[in-house]
């Protein structure tokens, strides 16, 4: 029996480059709250969460009760959507992703609001290639917990991580797929090389366009690569 065989995409700093974007939102809606929000804080304590968990954690850091937790999220979200009104997936990206998706199956991990996935996976021409997009809402525990990551898989008709490549850009992403058993491909878009592979990414790249097709097989691990080159063998033989 071949290993199971994926590769799940983060979505926030992988496949849209808009971490940035996120904590200009947060430091935005704090500031009135007497909340300075530094981009270094933000990126260590705060950036591997969801929405709710990481607004959650930042109040209750600054010891703030805050009556109004809905209105203060709702918005965090309308000031990323305006800030990220014209933000789109890089089209080396998109090139790699529809390469991938003709070799095998691929899915999103996310900590990101469903609509917010969705938008970025239509403007882009996306949202059909995907097997499963996991987002904030399908989770309990959202990352750094390796919850989503399994759901992805399960949704995908996996047993385990085994043969699964994950493509993470924060040590808190990449625990959560290492502890759901996928290797992990670091990109710097937001840490250091260094730091992921503190973390326990196998690999590192400066970006998702940086990969193709034939070089993301080639950071699969070996029994992968072999299967999945034998894959692209018949489907060329049936052409």
């Amino acid at each position: 029996m071949t290993a199971p065989r994926a590769v799940l995409f983060d979505f926030n700093g992988v496949l849209l480059e808009d971490e940035a974007y996120h904590w200009r939102a947060f430091r935005e809606i704090l500031r009135p709250l007497g909340i300075r929000l530094g981009r270094a804080v933000y990126n260590t304590r705060y950036l591997v969460f969801d929405d709710r968990t990481a607004l959650r954690a930042m109040l209750r850091d600054a010891g703030i009760r805050q009556a109004s937790f809905e209105t203060v999220l709702r918005r965090k979200r309308q000031t990323y959507r305006w800030l990220v009104r014209r933000l789109r997936i890089d089209r080396r990206s998109v090139r790699l992703i529809r390469a991938a998706a003709r070799v095998v199956p691929i899915a999103i991990v996310s900590g990101a609001i469903r609509s917010e996935v969705a938008e970025a996976l239509r403007r882009a021409g996306l949202q059909r290639l995907f097997g499963a997009v996991v987002t904030a809402e399908d989770v309990k525990r959202p990352k750094p917990w390796p919850d989503g990551y399994r759901l992805a898989m399960r949704r995908l008709g996996l047993r385990s991580g085994r043969g699964c490549v994950a493509i993470e850009d924060s040590p808190g992403g990449v625990r959560a797929a290492r502890d759901a058993g996928l290797t992990v491909v670091g990109v710097t878009s937001t840490f250091s090389a260094g730091t992921l592979r503190r973390a326990g990414a196998a690999r590192v790249v400066p970006a998702l366009g940086a990969l193709d097709a034939d070089r993301l097989v080639r950071l699969m691990p070996a029994d992968v690569r072999g299967s999945s080159a034998s894959r692209r063998r018949r489907r060329r033989r049936r052409s």
